[in-house]
């Protein structure tokens, strides 16, 4: 569905911009480097992102594969844009690469708190940023924006709940588990209610255990300000690549984070429909005529091409794995 919709909005955009810009033009003032620039943002946050899973295994004594870790990272990302399915594969794709299952678990789920942590930080300067540096009126996106940032506030805090008080963590999800163990007969099968929350309880004494692996942490929390720093410069490279100036880096940057947070209201694979939405609200005072161009170019990167580099790197892996086994 999101892959459809995604597509459709993708295939009109370019027909827009095919049909109502001078292309020439456009491409007579681009600068390639910025552009090439913009281009390489994801994949470098892939490539880094299978090094940093592969780092936090070999952190909590796992003996796990650099390329089985950049498979979970490449592949999963590839998955992600599809639909639900991103997590499952990537979680799955890390047991291929030698994780255990509590393992697997306890290091996505403190990369995942990192994620949230770094997140809300980003879209809280960037909201102090456009209403206290810059003093722009964001109106009615204000509301929706600090909804979402209070979410991550809560996630976090049940993170850290279950990192610093792993029992009453456990003893909260085996209340709510038995609870729909009561009233949904599936999960009465097989005693298949008590048996998850017993796995519960392991994976809540594991992950207090791994809040004192510092090294750990400390290498996550540093790399992932990176990670979203790939991701949120895509809009300002490909503003200067578009030959444009007047905007500064870092205000072109604080905006996207906030095209990011305010697309999670959209549930859609991709963010579809709700990114485009965002970066058109948040980008057209500064790209001006040129947003059309520069959302195609943006999706380009941010989607497109995270697909295809998935799929090419799918079919290769695919490839290597069959000449080793013949």
């Amino acid at each position: 569905m999101g892959l459809l919709v995604g597509g459709g909005i993708l295939i009109c955009l370019m027909f827009y911009v095919t049909s109502h810009f001078d292309l020439k033009a456009i491409l007579s003032g681009v600068k390639p480097l910025w552009i090439v620039a913009a281009m390489l943002c994801m994949p470098v946050y892939e490539l880094i992102d299978g090094i940093l899973i592969w780092s936090m295994g070999r952190r909590t004594g796992q003996k796990v594969s650099l390329t089985g870790c950049l498979d979970s990272a490449f592949i999963g990302e590839f998955y992600y844009r599809l639909g639900p399915l991103g997590a499952p594969v990537q979680l799955k794709l890390m047991l291929d690469a030698g994780f255990t299952g509590d393992g697997a678990a306890v290091v996505y789920t403190w990369k995942s708190a990192a994620n949230t942590l770094v997140y809300a930080l980003f879209a809280s300067a960037a909201l102090a940023v456009k209403l206290f540096w810059f003093h722009e009126d964001l109106g009615w996106v204000l509301i929706p924006t600090a909804v979402i940032i209070a979410g991550y506030l809560l996630i976090l805090a049940c993170v850290s709940l279950v990192a610093v008080r792993p029992e009453r963590a456990a003893a909260l999800a085996a209340g709510i588990l038995r609870f729909l163990t009561r009233h949904i007969k599936s999960l009465q099968k097989e005693n298949r209610g008590e048996r998850a929350v017993r796995k519960v309880k392991k994976f809540c004494r594991l992950f207090q255990r791994t809040r004192k692996n510092r090294p750990m942490l400390l290498r996550l929390l540093a790399a992932m300000p990176f990670l979203m720093f790939c991701v949120f410069s895509v809009p300002a490279f490909l503003y200067f690549g578009l030959g444009l100036s007047g905007e500064s880096f870092w205000k072109l940057l604080f905006t996207q984070c906030l095209v990011m947070v305010l697309s999670r209201v959209v549930m859609l694979p991709g963010n579809v429909g709700g990114a485009e939405g965002s970066f058109y609200l948040f980008m057209s005072p500064m790209f001006g005529d040129t947003v059309s161009v520069a959302m195609v170019l943006w999706r380009l990167a941010t989607y497109v091409e995270v697909m295809v580099i998935g799929a090419v790197y799918s079919v290769i892996r695919f490839a290597v794995r069959a000449v080793r086994r013949s």
